[in-house]
C-alpha cells in the first residue's frame, strides 16, 4: 500500500523486508528532523518567523491529507518524525 502513496511531503518508500529481520527502505532526506531544527535555534518556537511556521504547517497538514486520502492514518505524528529534505526545504512526514 505504501509503494502506491506518493506525495512531495512524504518520504518516498523504497521497499521492505522481513528476513532475516524487519528492514524498510526509503529515500535518504539530509535535513534532520523537525524536532533537531527547533533544538538547534536556541530560541523559544514562538520566536519562529510566522510564514516559516505556517510553511510547516501548511507542509504536514498536506502529507497528512494525502495519507488520510488513502485510508492512511498515522499515530504518532510528532517532530521527531517530521523530516526535513535538507536545511533549506520544505518537511516530508516518515510513514
Amino acid at each position: 500500500m505504501l509503494s502506491r502513496v506518493q506525495h512531495k511531503n512524504l518520504v518516498k518508500f523504497i521497499g521492505a523486508c522481513m528476513d532475516p529481520v524487519m528492514v524498510i527502505v526509503t529515500e535518504l532526506l539530509l535535513g534532520g528532523t523537525l524536532r533537531k531544527y527547533l533544538l538547534s535555534l536556541n530560541m523559544r518556537p514562538r520566536c519562529l518567523d510566522m510564514h516559516v511556521v505556517v510553511g510547516f504547517a501548511l507542509d504536514i497538514v498536506r502529507a497528512m491529507e494525502c495519507l488520510h486520502s488513502h485510508r492512511i492514518i498515522h499515530r504518532d505524528l510528532k517532530p521527531g518524525w517530521l523530516l526535513k529534505r535538507n536545511k533549506k526545504e520544505k518537511l516530508e512526514q516518515e510513514n
